[in-house]
């Protein structure tokens, strides 16, 4: 098996500090752990639809990933997602399959980080 390095997380530090600045703290907090809950349901959405070979509503679903993902910083969780919309509209299944796969390991690390932020 091949190993790669991970590639960088891109984060967008002023989204993220303006979403606690907009909101305060305690709204952001909670504002952060609702969109971080909505995240998982529709990255789980998301693999159904791919399983099922549904890539209207996957595309869809992964439009609404990126939505999410931009406000909150998450730059390249919300690209990540664009892209697998963009493939599951052109029904490349090679191309999908690896863009899928790297959402799975960028949503990954993006929770691992945004839970790392919450206990400083």
């Amino acid at each position: 098996m091949l190993w790669l390095e991970d590639e960088p997380l891109h984060l967008d530090p002023e989204r993220m500090a303006g979403f606690y600045v907009d909101l305060g703290e305690a709204q952001a907090q909670v504002a952060m752990a609702r969109s971080m809950s909505a995240l998982r349901r529709k990255l789980g959405r998301a693999a159904m639809h791919n399983a099922n070979e549904n890539w209207n509503s996957l595309a869809r679903t992964a439009r609404s990933i990126a939505t999410i993902a931009d406000p909150l910083g998450l730059s390249s969780l919300s690209a990540v997602a664009r892209d697998v919309a963009r493939t599951a509209e052109a029904e490349d299944h090679v191309a999908l399959a690896a863009t899928m796969a790297r959402l799975e390991r960028v949503s990954d690390r993006s929770f691992k980080m945004m839970s790392q932020m919450q206990h400083f």
